[in-house]
């Protein structure tokens, strides 16, 4: 039997363009005058980063991490970052807050770093019973324990490139 696929959009282009205007403005004011650090999963929020950059009217850098699989299912973070964060502002960019246990992870690595202050911005805080709420996240929308796609989300690699960010239904 064939699967049929379904999407169910959850935020709109407009949505999520009006949410990154409103943050960066936000982000503008805390770091008028200062440069700021953002470090971001490569394969999962460069869509919302890259939004996020040209919205922002302060000196900005970015230093992308790269998360790996192990066969023990451990994660394995590389920060890729060349220069240090010490004394750096850094705002954490991720796309989908879930269980927080990958992003408390690169929080503490971050922090190991001694930069001068660290936030959290998450384009989605989705819900989950068994959510590590240890560190601060700033959440522009919250959706349901569901499968997303689109605006960088994929399935199977799949509606990374959709502009809007939708629940895909899988049936049969």
């Amino acid at each position: 039997m064939e699967e049929k696929i379904n999407l169910i959009t959850l935020i709109t282009e407009e949505e999520i363009k009006g949410a990154i205007r409103k943050i960066a403005v936000e982000l503008a004011k805390t770091y008028e005058g200062e440069q700021l650090t953002i470090v971001a999963e490569l394969s999962s929020a460069f869509v919302f980063v890259a939004d996020l950059i040209r919205e922002l009217p302060i000196d900005v850098t970015i230093q992308f991490i790269v998360k790996n699989k192990q066969s023990d299912a451990r994660s394995v973070i590389d920060l890729g970052v060349e220069t240090s964060l010490k004394n750096r502002h850094v705002l954490l960019v991720t796309d989908v807050f879930y269980r927080g246990n990958t992003l408390k992870q690169v929080y503490d690595i971050v922090q190991s770093e001694e930069p001068l202050d660290v936030k959290v911005l998450a384009l989605i805080d989705k819900k989950c019973k068994t959510k590590n709420e240890e560190i601060p996240v700033i959440s522009l929308f919250s959706t349901e324990d569901v499968l997303l796609v689109g605006y960088g989300l994929t399935h199977n690699e799949s509606y990374r490139g959709l502009k809007g960010i939708y629940n895909l239904v899988l049936e049969g």
